[in-house]
């Protein structure tokens, strides 16, 4: 009766210890240094008035002592969902903080590969495909500045306030910006 009395009170602890772990923030396995506090922010990405679709939007800290990443991608509306990231980490939201912005964007033609050729055409196919895509890249506009791309020449500097909120980014064929 004793050791069924043991192993009860071994699983008993168990379950509880599972439930704080759960209820405590330990069951994500977060970095101690990820920021506790994220907040919903969203940028729009616009080019003559239209949403800017697959562009690549990061933000970097202004704060040298952070190391984590925000980024995302635009959708169809031009709209970015953030997300943080540290190593192999993530979560949905960005911290309150001064911010240089980075966006890079590769125009899509009709003539994308998809994944399943990648994987069975052979390297002489894919060498001239790419070429035809890269082809037809060049044909499409390319709506933003290449200093925009660049950490140390990008003009997009933005504050992101504690209460979250949505900025829109207005492409135009100048190398500067302003907010």
């Amino acid at each position: 009766m004793k050791n069924y009395n043991m192993k009860k009170n071994v699983v008993s602890v168990f379950v509880i210890l599972v439930f704080v772990a759960m209820f405590s923030g330990c069951s994500e396995g977060l970095p101690s240094d990820f920021p506790k506090t994220l907040t919903n922010f969203t940028i729009e990405l616009l080019y003559e008035k239209k949403p800017v679709e697959g562009a690549s939007v990061s933000l970097i800290s202004e704060d040298t002592n952070k190391r984590y990443l925000v980024t995302g991608f635009t959708a169809s509306n031009g709209i970015t969902s953030l997300e943080t990231l540290i190593n192999k980490f993530s979560k949905p939201g960005v911290p309150a903080g001064q911010y240089k912005v980075i966006i890079s964007h590769v125009p899509k033609t009709s003539i994308e590969l998809t994944q399943h050729e990648v994987m069975t055409l052979s390297n002489d196919v894919l060498e001239k495909r790419e070429e035809e895509i890269n082809k037809e890249r060049a044909k499409l506009p390319h709506p933003i500045p290449e200093n925009w791309n660049n950490l140390q020449t990008t003009p997009i500097k933005i504050t992101v306030p504690k209460i979250g909120g949505k900025i829109t980014i207005e492409i135009t064929d100048q190398k500067t910006y302003e907010q």
